[in-house]
């Protein structure tokens, strides 16, 4: 199993990053915000053959790069049917976006949306969040993931975290600005590892980073045998 990191920054975004997003075995991503599509292809990752895409939430920086993805697979004419989980509203939300956006009536979209179900190796938990949104527990080729999406700490997260070999948690805000992570209904760094804890997760990456909770993991990194900085490909 290879995760393939094709963004890990927040919607505090600077220049040279590009919002959340994955690859596993360069077939199903996790989130699709803005650019995401550029970042496939930047990885040389065929969009066409994408077969499945998680979203965890309709915000901007999640959800809103899949009309890219979308006109693309039509564009290039992609042959297979894209899966695409999410919470409920999805379906409506992605075909209302689609529709003022303009997108032509003669594009194919062949999609299938499930929403707030469990997908074969695929189940969702309820994070924590201003909106609804969904973490995934992946069961894949003998190995277990578990990505939060967007969260405060949230007891339903430790629990799909369970014993799984790598944990990729949001780590927006360090300690320091408790209140605002509060407001915004995210993580800070003790409360991203108090999941790490609970869960007994193996290992942890910290995504949806800001200026300074990157620099806070990119150093921790270097000297953890637990906590991996979000580049490049992780294999499993």
């Amino acid at each position: 199993m290879n995760i393939r990191f094709l963004g890990k920054w927040s919607s505090n975004l600077v220049r040279g990053e590009r919002n959340v997003s994955f690859a596993l075995d360069d077939k199903i991503v996790f989130d699709f915000g803005p650019h995401t599509i550029e970042s496939l292809l930047d990885s040389r990752i065929d969009p066409r053959k994408i077969e499945m895409v998680l979203i965890t939430h309709m915000h901007l920086d999640h959800f809103s790069g899949l009309p890219e993805l979308f006109w693309y697979r039509s564009i290039y004419k992609a042959e297979n049917k894209l899966i695409v989980l999410g919470p409920k509203g999805i379906k409506t939300n992605t075909e209302r976006l689609l529709r003022t956006l303009q997108t032509p009536r003669q594009f194919k979209i062949n999609a299938e949306f499930i929403e707030d179900k469990r997908y074969e190796f695929i189940q969702p938990f309820r994070a924590k969040h201003l909106v609804t949104d969904n973490g995934y527990r992946v069961n894949y080729k003998g190995k277990t993931i578990f990505y939060s999406g967007d969260t405060a700490y949230s007891e339903n997260v430790v629990k799909g975290a369970e014993d799984v070999d790598l944990l990729l948690h949001e780590m927006t805000y360090l300690d320091n600005k408790q209140k605002e992570a509060d407001f915004w209904r995210h993580s800070t760094y003790s409360s991203t590892m108090r999941v790490f804890s609970e869960s007994r997760a193996k290992k942890l990456v910290p995504v949806h980073l800001s200026v300074d909770s990157n620099a806070l993991v990119r150093k921790l990194s270097k000297s953890s045998r637990t906590m991996i900085y979000p580049s490049g490909v992780i294999h499993l």
